[in-house]
C-alpha cells in the first residue's frame, strides 16, 4: 500500500530569507550611500551607482548585498512554493 506524503512547509526558509534581506540591505546601504567614517579609511567611493569595481572596500559591500538580496528572493520564493 503506498504511502502519501504531504510536505508541509517549514518556516526555515522564511527566517532564512530575513535573515539575508537584513544582510542586503545593511551591505547595499554600507555600499552605496558613503559614511564618513569609512571615508577617511577608504577615500576613494565610487563616482557612479552602478561601479562594482575598483574599490575594493565598496564593491565588496555592493556585491555582497547583490548576493544576499537574490539569495533572500530565493528563500523566500522557496517557502511561498513548499507550502
Amino acid at each position: 500500500m503506498p504511502r502519501k506524503y504531504e510536505v508541509e512547509g517549514t518556516k526555515a526558509y522564511l527566517i532564512a530569507a530575513v535573515v539575508c534581506a537584513l544582510l542586503a540591505a545593511w551591505h547595499i546601504f554600507d555600499g552605496w550611500v558613503p559614511q564618513e567614517r569609512w571615508l577617511e579609511k577608504y577615500p576613494d567611493f565610487p563616482a557612479s551607482w552602478h561601479d562594482f569595481s575598483l574599490h575594493e572596500f565598496y564593491a565588496y559591500n555592493r556585491w555582497t548585498g547583490v548576493i544576499f538580496a537574490v539569495v533572500a528572493a530565493i528563500c523566500a520564493y522557496i517557502h511561498k512554493v513548499v507550502k
